[in-house]
């Protein structure tokens, strides 16, 4: 037993978050509370499971398991039986085969309160509160929005709502304009089922130098507008009625497609806000952004703790992601408004839930950190292809925004913590610039005759099973096609081992530009329980990146092993080379297939540790390496609890000033 009164614990966590930009911006004052729990507590660095993704390390860090015990894999996980192209979300708590502490904790009689952390839908919560928790980080899936985030453009962009900018008429109630007033409307919509709301927008020339204002309204008439904006103006939060299936779970994706489970259409309310992005002075490009709408229930356990949270605190948004981003619907400072929103939101709602009901043990994952550094790594980074030192200044001052949105969350929490509280603050894996470009292992599969596809009566390309021997699925896994366990199985039993090999072989022989193998490691299953990677969710083969490159699985037409990124690599001798962008956008940072150990330029892939508390060592920066498995037996062994069945963890003793 843990010497120590510890009666509660905190475990926050910051997605993505960076070792070494957590000392450096301690450091600099930018992160006074994390910075005090440092100098009360331990400091460490240690290494997330592979793959090195939100979708399985979370549930790691809540259960004390490895993959192949947990039963998430990677963000999307095989089910052995089912098609090799048939994959289930990571994010749902269905998918998970392990026990998290929130129910350890229950066992023995103690509240939880989970706030917006991942994998924890549908709840599995008895006895507290949770707060959301599918922390998927693509746009549009969120299972509880009425409607993802949206762009309405006069001009070209991806994916966003073209709207058209006509001479304004059937309006009362105008404001002056010096130039003829404009209108357009713009759909609101619900994304699961056929319900829309429109709003009707003027635009008009206030001061007589073109175009400079809109006036949204339901009606035509400007004197019942919602909101009167100028460039860079949020309106206010607005609320409209739409019918909805929530929760939208996903039931199982298949190539690009992906089954819902149903859900009764109900009515819901919808909260979001609106801003004005853009508007030149002769009305030639317009850009309206329209904030994710989401609902003001049905999303949280119990139903009413929603409404309690939106009275007292706010609306509340799930997805910040940085898909508007990177499709030029919004600019920089609206990403940072929003994402800054959101960590207040989440550190005011936590002090709400944790200063008006009895708890024992907190739960918070905040995504930001993961969104930002994927948009706005390359500015701060030497290394990044993407580097400009003239703008590095800005860049900066982006990472200080929200890694001091960070620690002011952690400030709203922390002051809950008392002399008898643990409080953890971690992440889940950390980021590396994106540097060279993409092993195109679909390519290489197939000019090795290992992977084929055909053209079906649509003109479609898909898998030709007949011929496939080997299936890539997610970030790091290879499955052979064999007779007896998948249905459309054709390699026999005995010769599975050599197309096993032969898969480890055709990664190894793709090469860069420079003669470099972007492969670090690639092993068989049988092999690779070493790295928790084993049971009948894993691959047959299994593989990680060398540091600054990823891995992309779909085939295309020129069958090229390596796409490379402009400049990339090479620096002096370019002779031609790198005129690819390759998959991702640019300025990017990565994780996911690169492996737990990585270091690169500014970034790691390792994870930070702060603990302090009860039996915690003060001011103490510990010398290993720990493990995410080992986060769950550690909280509780310090609360004198038993650990979640199936852990796998050990306790990290440097960090104790008591050895057991």
């Amino acid at each position: 037993m843990f010497g120590c009164l510890v009666r509660r614990a905190m475990i926050i966590g910051l997605d993505s978050a960076v070792p070494e930009l957590i000392k450096k911006f301690a450091e600099e004052g930018v992160l006074p509370n994390i910075k005090r729990l440092m100098d009360e507590g331990v400091f460490g660095e240690g290494f997330a499971t592979h793959p090195t993704l939100t979708g399985t390390n979370w549930t790691t860090i809540a259960s004390g398991t490895w993959p192949g015990t947990q039963g998430a894999s990677c963000m999307w996980t095989h089910f052995e039986g089912e098609p090799l192209n048939r994959v289930h979300s990571s994010f749902l708590s269905t998918t998970s085969r392990c026990e998290r502490l929130w129910e350890t904790g229950e066992k023995v009689g103690k509240k939880s309160i989970l706030m917006k952390y991942p994998c924890t839908v549908p709840p599995t919560i008895k006895n507290g509160i949770q707060v959301e928790g599918s922390g998927a980080p693509w746009y549009g899936l969120d299972p509880f929005e009425i409607s993802p985030s949206m762009c309405f453009s006069n001009y070209p962009l991806p994916r966003a709502r073209h709207v058209e900018l006509k001479a304004a008429s059937g309006w009362s109630n105008v404001p002056r304009s010096y130039s003829k007033p404009l209108e357009t409307a713009v759909e609101l919509r619900s994304k699961s089922v056929e319900s829309k709301v429109t709003y009707n927008v003027l635009v008009i020339d206030s001061e007589g130098k073109g175009y400079d204002r809109v006036v949204i309204s339901r009606s035509k008439d400007a004197n019942q507008a919602v909101a009167n904006l100028s460039v860079g103006e949020w309106s206010s939060w607005l609320k409209e009625e739409f019918e909805a299936k929530i929760p939208l779970y996903p039931k199982y994706r298949e190539d690009d497609k992906i089954v819902y489970e149903d859900a009764p259409v109900k009515r819901y309310t919808g909260t979001f806000r609106f801003k004005l992005i853009e508007l030149t002075p002769d009305a030639s490009r317009f850009k309206l952004y329209q904030s994710q709408i989401f609902p003001t229930t049905g999303f949280t356990w119990p139903e009413s703790i929603a409404k309690e949270l939106i009275d007292n605190v706010g609306p509340f948004q799930e997805h910040i992601g940085p898909n508007p981003n990177f499709c030029n619907w919004i600019d920089d400072e609206t990403f940072l408004e929003e994402l800054e929103y959101q960590a207040w939101w989440l550190g005011k709602a936590s002090s709400y839930l944790l200063s008006h009901y009895e708890w024992d043990l907190f739960f918070l994952q905040w995504h930001g950190p993961n969104h930002a550094q994927h948009a706005f790594w390359g500015g701060i980074d030497p290394i990044s292809p993407w580097y400009d030192e003239k703008n590095a200044s800005k860049y900066w001052s982006y990472f200080r925004r929200f890694y001091g949105a960070a620690d002011k969350m952690v400030g709203d929490i922390v002051k809950y913590a008392d002399e008898e509280t643990l409080v953890v603050v971690l992440s889940d894996h950390g980021h590396i610039p994106y540097v060279y470009g993409a092993a195109m292992i679909g390519n290489a599969l197939i000019k090795a005759g290992l992977l084929a596809y055909k053209r079906d009566s649509s003109g479609k390309l898909v898998v030709d099973w007949s011929k496939t021997k080997a299936y890539p699925i997610n970030s790091i896994h290879i499955y052979v096609n064999l007779k007896g366990r998948d249905p459309d199985g054709i390699v026999e039993p005995e010769e599975y081992e050599d197309v096993c090999n032969e898969i480890i072989s055709t990664l190894y022989r793709i090469r860069d530009p420079k003669g470099r193998c972007p492969i670090a490691f690639a092993l068989k299953k049988s092999e690779a329980r070493m790295i928790g990677l084993y049971g009948d969710r894993v691959g047959d083969v299994v593989y990680g990146m060398a540091a600054g490159y990823i891995a992309c699985l779909e085939p295309t037409e020129d069958l090229e092993e390596f796409h490379f990124i402009r400049g990339a690599i090479s620096v002096t001798d370019d002779a031609g080379l790198g005129q690819r962008a390759g998959p991702l956008p640019p300025n990017t940072s990565i994780h996911g297939s690169s492996i737990p150990s990585s270091r690169l330029g500014l970034g790691s892939i390792r994870v930070p540790l702060i603990m302090r508390g009860p039996g915690i060592k003060k001011g103490y920066v510990m010398r290993n390496h720990f493990w995410l498995v080992d986060i769950a037996p550690t909280v509780a062994y310090i609360l004198n609890m038993p650990p979640p069945a199936n852990c796998e963890g050990s306790i990290i003793l440097e960090a104790l000033s008591q050895k057991p």
